[in-house]
């Protein structure tokens, strides 16, 4: 049926082919090569299947293939191995002419390959390299799935599928086989290169988000259609159409992946191509979406913050695209029923002041309103009042917004927004001796927060004012 080498002319031409094969220029490239294991039970013909590997994939394993089946190295190995409903297992050079009971045990002088794991699915058809607990320690034996055995994923290395003839291998697998799930009469396979498969996959087309949609959510999937003979899909996201720089990036044997974390109102173009473990199609056409407006950026107070006055004042930054807030305040991270104290909603401001108890935990949220949509909430920031109430107030015409309050070492000043330009920011003492008088430029783009540090001022009241075209801003703060 085929030439017979002997064990030594085995091993010998195993081990140049082996040395080599890294400087060898592969002439076939990326396409994928092709094989046709014919099989024999107790001698007899029992039938062939086809393969293709995965160079794309798995180039170190097709490598290893090559080499072991251009050397005969398959030749009356044995598919030692027969599981029902999961796998056929074999290509173990013990199982030629060794004992029963060293056939899946390896020949220790056998070259390894390193793991080469991917996101190919483990489905029925599938080839994958069989290994001992080392994930390195892959040779030459290898198992044809039966059953989709997904379980498998991320763990073995896929490197080629079954292409015609699952007949024979669902036959194989169906042997009358012993306690140790080998088969009672002996299956020997015979290797023969049949060339490649050259074909380049076709792009997939996206079906959700819809080209041009706006207020896409966070939790909107990202699904495009299935490509026959496509193995894995790689989905790109940039903020350019051209994708000089990519955003967002992965590969999945699924045709959607879950959204990932997006800017809020912002525009993103995006694009998938499939690959079929030796090509990769040409990229699908761009989309482009928009996202919701993004939670606003809390300010005051900081999460895990203690000692927090007990009027403070919430404080956040303006978040592209929303037209109005919600803000939250509650005594439990589960902001419902009796432990929400506070539920504003159409806030068009950026500041916002309570009343609270002394001594209490609380958590914050927010949200945006694009006009229409809500965005999504906030991380939950947390606080612990302490028993002081606070001095500044902004719900009062020309005040400032101040924190924290009492002070410390730093106070930041939240800037009206109609301030820009040139400034004068001056502090009096509470008898009304000035103890700072600077000049600042404000640029009508910078965020609205001024920080200055009062680390030198002693204990006690404090006025703050901010000068600004004839108009005074002003509020009083502590400092500890």
């Amino acid at each position: 049926m085929v030439n017979k080498l002997s064990n030594l002319q085995r091993l010998c031409l195993l081990l140049v082919v082996f040395l080599f094969a890294s400087t060898i220029v592969n002439a076939q490239g990326i396409d994928k090569p092709r094989y046709q294991i014919l099989t024999t039970r107790a001698g007899n013909y029992l039938g062939t299947f086809n393969i293709e590997l995965f160079p794309l994939v798995a180039p170190n394993h097709v490598n290893n293939f090559d080499s072991l089946a251009n050397a005969l190295a398959f030749d009356s190995t044995a598919f030692h191995r027969v599981v029902p409903g999961f796998v056929i297992q074999g290509g173990d050079p013990n199982s030629i002419n060794g004992p029963i009971s060293t056939w899946g045990n390896g020949n220790p002088n056998q070259p390894t390959v390193n793991a080469e794991f991917s996101a190919v699915r483990h489905l029925r058809g599938i080839i994958g390299a069989a290994r001992d607990t080392n994930i390195n320690s892959a040779s030459s034996q290898f198992y044809v799935c039966v059953a989709n055995s997904t379980f498998l994923d991320g763990q073995y290395t896929v490197f080629g599928r079954v292409t015609e003839g699952m007949e024979v291998v669902d036959t194989i697998v169906a042997s009358p086989r012993d306690v140790n799930d080998v088969p009672l009469q002996k299956i020997e396979m015979f290797v023969t290169y049949l060339g490649v498969n050259d074909t380049i996959p076709n792009a997939p087309t996206q079906t959700l988000p819809a080209n041009h949609t706006t207020g896409v959510l966070s939790t909107t999937p990202y699904q495009w259609t299935a490509v026959p003979e496509a193995i894995l899909y790689t989905a790109e996201f940039s903020t350019d159409s051209l994708f000089s720089s990519i955003y967002f990036s992965k590969t999945t044997a699924l045709t959607y992946i879950q959204s990932p974390t997006f800017l809020g109102y912002t525009k993103y173009y995006w694009r998938v191509r499939s690959n079929n473990g030796g090509h990769e199609s040409l990229n699908s056409p761009v989309y482009d979406f928009t996202t919701i407006a993004g939670a606003p950026e809390m300010l005051f107070p900081p999460d895990s913050s203690t000692n927090i006055v007990t009027n403070p004042t919430f404080l956040w930054n303006v978040a592209n695209g929303a037209a109005s807030y919600t803000l939250q305040v509650a005594t439990a991270t589960s902001f419902s029923g009796t432990y929400l104290i506070h539920n504003v909603t159409g806030l068009t401001t950026t500041s916002q002041q309570f009343s609270l108890i002394a001594n209490t935990r609380y958590y914050w949220r927010m949200r945006s309103l694009d006009g229409t949509v809500l965005g999504p909430w906030s991380a939950k920031y947390t606080f612990v009042t302490g028993t002081t109430a606070g001095i500044g107030s902004v719900d009062e015409y020309n005040s400032l917004a101040i924190y924290p309050n009492p002070a410390q070492d730093v106070i930041s000043i939240k800037l009206p927004d109609a301030i820009n330009g040139n400034i004068q920011m001056r502090i009096e003492d509470i008898s009304g001796k000035l103890v700072a008088d600077e000049k600042y430029f404000i640029p009508s783009q910078e965020k609205r927060i001024l920080n200055k540090d009062v680390s030198a001022l002693v204990k006690g009241l404090y006025v703050m004012s901010i000068l600004h075209d004839g108009i005074t801003y002003q509020s009083k703060f502590q400092k500890n």
